[in-house]
This record gives structure tokens, C-alpha cells and sequence, in this order.
């Protein structure tokens, strides 16, 4: 008896499918991790892959989206997260807060003004971007689940400090 496998199958489809996705995942996590100032760096290591590899399933899933989707959008939302970071970085203040005189306090605010109108025109840049490769209520999912995912994240953050327990 020859055992092959045909892809185009539905039952051997809808497996191909799920292996792309995981594939892609694990894709996203690696290249994710290799990058410095992901969202929630709480330090190096396998936590942070950890951590964001769920806010990826968990944002997937919650969207429902295709495979096709899933490339297009995670490869866009890595893409505008550094660009994020780098207009962040560009106005970071070199003097902790409780420590600036006030010429210093003057000036990084200003800076924080500079630096909310370049995001702002950096999202609204993105925005249409966005549009492209995922339909407007996927969009508006994608910033509920967020939300979501970061509620979760810290409720078990709370947790586990609670039970003495380690993320």
C-alpha cells in the first residue's frame, strides 16, 4: 500500500495550512526576537519570544486571518513598530525625568510634541498601508485585540507575582 500526499486535498489543505501558519509564527517570533525593543522587552531571552510569539497567535486568531493576510500584515506591522521605535529612540530624553533642570524639562517637552506629531504622521502613513492587505473591520479588530492581549498579559503578570510564580 503507497501512502502519498496530495495537497490539494481539502482534508490534506486545511493541514498544509495550519503548518504554514505555524511555520509563519515561528518566522515572525525569530526575526521578532533578533530585534531590539520589541513591545513588552522585559529583557532578553526566551520570555520575550515567548511573550511575543503569543501576541502574534492571539492577534492571528482573533482576526481569523488567511494565510496570505497573516504574511502580508505581520510583515507591515514589524515594519511600522520600527519605525515607531526609531522616532521613540530619536527623542528619548538623556537625563532621567526627576533629575532634568528646567531648561531640560523645556526642551524634552517640547521634544515629546515633536516626537507625537511624527508618530502621528507616521501612522497616518501606515494607515493606508494597512488598508491594502487587511479589510477595514480586521483593522478595527486588530486594535481591540491589542488591547485585549495586553489586558491578559498583565492579569497573568499579576497572577504568577501573587503565586510566586515565574512568567
Amino acid at each position: 500500500m503507497k501512502l502519498t500526499f496530495n495537497p490539494i486535498n481539502p482534508k490534506n489543505m486545511k493541514n498544509s495550512n495550519r503548518l504554514l501558519l505555524l511555520s509563519l509564527l515561528l518566522l515572525i517570533g525569530t526575526i521578532g526576537y533578533a530585534q531590539p525593543g520589541r513591545p513588552f522587552d522585559m529583557g532578553h531571552g526566551p520570555r520575550n519570544e515567548r511573550v511575543e510569539a503569543a501576541r502574534v497567535a492571539y492577534i492571528t486568531q482573533r482576526l481569523g486571518l488567511t494565510t496570505q493576510e497573516s504574511a502580508a500584515f505581520w510583515a507591515l506591522n514589524n515594519e511600522y513598530e520600527t519605525a515607531q521605535r526609531a522616532i521613540e529612540e530619536k527623542y528619548k530624553p538623556d537625563v532621567a525625568p526627576g533629575q532634568m533642570t528646567n531648561e531640560q524639562a523645556s526642551r524634552h517637552l517640547e521634544d515629546r510634541l515633536k516626537a507625537e506629531t511624527e508618530l502621528l504622521d507616521l501612522r497616518k502613513k501606515y494607515h493606508a498601508r494597512f488598508r491594502e492587505v487587511l479589510p477595514p473591520r480586521k483593522l478595527v479588530l486588530f486594535q481591540q485585540a491589542e488591547r485585549e492581549f495586553r489586558l491578559e498579559l498583565l492579569k497573568k503578570v499579576r497572577e504568577n507575582r501573587r503565586s510566586g510564580g515565574r512568567f
